[in-house]
């Protein structure tokens, strides 16, 4: 199959490369415009060919998506410091993608990876529940859902919604939990009591997505995480006991004491640390049923969280070693 990756040059999309090109796919990715000013090496995938096409101005986007029988859109704004920034690249963006694929005689299908944010927090959550995203994130994300929607008529679309996507190439989730886990202590924001999370490894995520490009029911949103729900204290001593050290012990953070430290770090650009993220840590769940996936495609995870981590923190315990 012939396949368009939007996002490529991320860490999901590298991986998803890897994937696509293993199977004897066709890969496509697409870059900015070389009119922007876009790093050489940006614009290099390895294994796949590039198209310029650029989400945010609509440029060469039709020319780029013409040929593909399939697109998987994970490109994505995840850090922004005002709504706008989010909504650029993950309604506006997402709507112009859609609208390239909507005009052409017979458009491909289209895999759009959305996120757990889009549907808000709670334990054990349902494709069907009604979303209540607590960030701009969160809502903008909703929308570039509701973008694909629009164009049901004529593209035909599924929604993936991951949760917290770790592995091989991650460079937020798993570095500050080793930074964490190194101090003693994991913060958790909000009054103290427990904290549940779902998590999928980056495999496992694209192993979804070509099965939602493959099998997926066109309109139709899945869940795709390792079917899990991880305690927070869980996940911290996974990472403590990969890297040999004692587990760590979650510090709670009062919410007041978190927002002024959130809001200088989002003034300075000195964290990913900002009132968005503190919007989100403060509810004490995130996790989602994957009954749909299971059903629909006979689709289960293969990595567990100990598997996946033991890759991804490997240079770390060398390190620790050495």
């Amino acid at each position: 199959m012939r396949y368009l990756v939007t996002g490529a040059t991320g860490f999901i999309g590298q991986r998803l490369i890897g994937h696509l090109t293993g199977g004897g796919h066709e890969v496509t990715a697409l870059v900015r415009d070389a009119g922007r000013r876009v790093p050489a090496a940006a614009r290099r995938v390895p294994g796949a060919r590039t198209a310029q096409g650029d989400l945010v101005t609509g440029a060469g986007l039709t020319t780029a998506v013409e040929e593909a029988e399939c697109v998987i859109h994970l490109a994505g704004a995840t850090a922004a410091a005002t709504s706008r920034g989010y909504a650029t690249v993950n309604v506006d963006g997402t709507r112009r993608l859609c609208a390239a694929l909507a005009v052409l005689p017979r458009p491909p299908r289209l895999v759009h990876c959305s996120s757990l944010a889009a549907l808000g927090p709670g334990r054990l959550l349902r494709e069907s529940a009604r979303p209540a995203p607590v960030s701009a994130y969160g809502r903008s994300k909703l929308g570039g859902e509701r973008a694909v929607r629009a164009v049901a008529d004529r593209v035909p679309g599924v929604v993936v919604r991951p949760p917290i996507v770790y592995g091989p190439g991650d460079r937020e989730f798993v570095p500050r939990l080793v930074k964490a886990v190194r101090a003693g202590w994991l913060p958790a924001v909000g009054g103290p009591g427990p904290r549940h999370y779902s998590l999928v490894h980056v495999d496992d995520l694209c192993r979804g997505l070509l099965r939602a490009a493959e099998s997926g029911v066109p309109g139709t949103t899945y869940h795709v995480s390792d079917g899990v729900e991880h305690r927070w204290e869980d996940i911290g001593a996974a990472v403590a006991r990969t890297l040999g050290r004692q587990p760590p012990r979650v510090r709670h953070i009062p919410r007041p004491l978190a927002a002024p430290v959130a809001r200088l770090a989002q003034l300075t650009g000195t964290s990913v640390v900002n009132r968005d993220k503190v919007a989100e840590a403060v509810h004490p769940a995130w996790t989602c049923a994957t009954e749909h996936p299971e059903r629909s495609w006979g689709f289960s995870p293969s990595v567990t969280l100990d598997e996946g981590l033991a890759s991804v923190l490997a240079p770390y315990a060398d390190a620790r070693k050495g």
